[in-house]
Order: structure tokens, then sequence, then C-alpha cells
């Protein structure tokens, strides 16, 4: 059996798939023209609600940071006054160890043994009249007499 075969004669060849010519047109011929469509426009209304909440926000951070801020200055203030308290203190406890000393300096121990043997009539203790006494508790002795 003899194959069929297909002869091509020439330089052309069998064009399977040809698209048509196109002639060269301008580029605004192509490409269908839109027109934008001209839609209406809602108006901007604003929400008088978002509104709101929005002022009240910011009033309530304003109240809230100028709290902050007068508390802030309070603590100042107070720790100020603490630190001129404690400096007044410190001269007030100066002043008082200064006068301890100058009193227990002016005083005269024979002078006050002297006025109180003669003028008071007290005598020394004798020894027999002395009790020793240690306590294991606490630091207080009771004396009772006898």
């Amino acid at each position: 059996m003899a194959a069929k075969t297909r002869y091509v004669y020439g330089t052309e060849a069998e064009k399977l798939y040809a698209t048509p010519q196109r002639r060269p047109e301008r580029e605004e011929e192509r490409r269908p023209q839109k027109r934008p469509v001209a839609r209406p426009q809602p108006k901007q209304r604003v929400d008088k609600v978002a509104v709101l909440l929005i002022a009240l926000t910011f009033a309530i951070a304003f109240g809230i940071c100028y709290s902050y801020i007068q508390m802030q200055s309070q603590k100042t203030l107070l720790s100020k006054k603490v630190v001129s308290l404690e400096s007044e203190v410190m001269e007030m406890e100066k002043d008082n160890s200064n006068a301890a000393q100058a009193l227990e300096e002016n005083l005269d121990l024979s002078a006050v043994y002297k006025k109180a043997t003669k003028e008071l009539g007290m005598k020394p203790a004798k020894q027999s009249q002395i009790y020793t006494y240690e306590s294991k508790k606490s630091t207080q002795v009771r004396l009772h007499q006898k």
C-alpha cells in the first residue's frame, strides 16, 4: 500500500493557523473609549455621635493629664517641705545637745552635795542600806520596804 504524502512546491509552506492581518491603526482607535460614568456622590455628613465621643475622650484625657501634673507638683512641693522640716529637726537636735552639754558643764557636783547635806539634811547611805539585784527578765528593779 502506498502512503499518501502531500507535496509543497516552492517556498511557500502551508499555514495552519493564520491570523488575519490587521491594518495599522491609531492608538485611540484601537481602544474603545470609556467615558467615566458620573455617579452621584453622597453628601459628606458628620456623625454627631462620633464627634461627641471624640470630644468626650479628649476632655477625659485632658482632665487626667491635668490631675497628673497637679499631683506631681504637689508631690514635689511636699518633698521640699519634708526636706525643710528634716533640716529644722536636725538644727533643733543640735541646739538641744549643745544646751544639754552646757548644762552639764555648768553643773557643780560639789555644790549640789553641800546643799543636799547641809541645807536639806541628807546623809550618805550606809553599806547596810545598799541592795544589789540582778534581773534576768527585765531591766527594772522594784524595791519593797521591810
